[in-house]
């Protein structure tokens, strides 16, 4: 839509939009779509999901489904997944506030493309489609590499430490997905409710930095 033209015409940003409902002017093939869904930029199909089918939020797959990127990348939106617009920052690095900084930025310009803003409650925050997201609405992961502790090809051990770090632990293409065969899982605090964005990111830090030193000495 407009936000879309708006953000690949910014020299910031750049990039492109791609769909993968039939007819879209963006449309794209099933070849490209999982190169995106495997490179971790666009999501995976819903359709496939027993979760989100038992609630409706697949429905109509792929209609009304698709993703923005930035040219390097690093910025995208998915659109029509659990949430109208899911808005993320990726980078490589081990610098949390560097991802968090950009992310507070290109909120800051899609909420401002976008006439009234997004959907927010005066008491609950922002409004989403699973209640645990609600209030901030925002989940900050990072993809590390546990293979002792993954050593038996599960993350049952990881998920037994993670949990009393107040980690969530999912597999390397988010949740239900399996974790990579290099041990790569994602890591993200489990708590996401009635607490603020920064407490969010100081969570994972020092989380991470405990699980690190479980591998370590496994």
């Amino acid at each position: 839509g407009k936000v879309f033209d708006k953000l690949i015409a910014d020299a910031t940003f750049g990039g492109k939009y791609v769909s993968i409902t039939p007819g879209h002017k963006d449309f794209i093939d099933a070849a490209e779509y999982q190169k995106l869904v495997e490179a971790n930029i666009m999501f995976k199909d819903m359709s496939a999901d027993p979760y989100l089918n038992s609630a409706g939020i697949s429905a109509h797959w792929p209609h009304g489904r698709g993703c923005y990127m930035s040219e390097d990348q690093g910025f995208n939106i998915w659109v029509g997944e659990e949430d109208h617009l899911r808005i993320m920052c990726m980078q490589k690095g081990v610098l949390l506030n560097k991802v968090f900084d950009r992310l507070k930025a290109a909120v800051d310009v899609v909420e401002k493309k976008i006439a009234g803003g997004c959907a927010r409650h005066p008491e609950f925050g922002v409004v989403t489609s699973c209640p645990t997201n609600i209030g901030t609405g925002m989940r900050a992961s990072v993809h590390i590499q546990l293979p002792k502790l993954c050593a038996d090809g599960t993350d049952t051990k990881a998920k037994a430490i993670a949990k009393a770090l107040g980690l969530s632990v999912r597999g390397k293409g988010g949740e239900h997905t399996p974790i990579g065969a290099d041990g790569t899982v994602d890591i993200s605090p489990s708590a996401r409710f009635c607490i603020s964005e920064a407490q969010i990111v100081v969570a994972l830090y020092q989380g991470i930095s405990k699980l690190k030193k479980a591998e370590d000495s496994a």
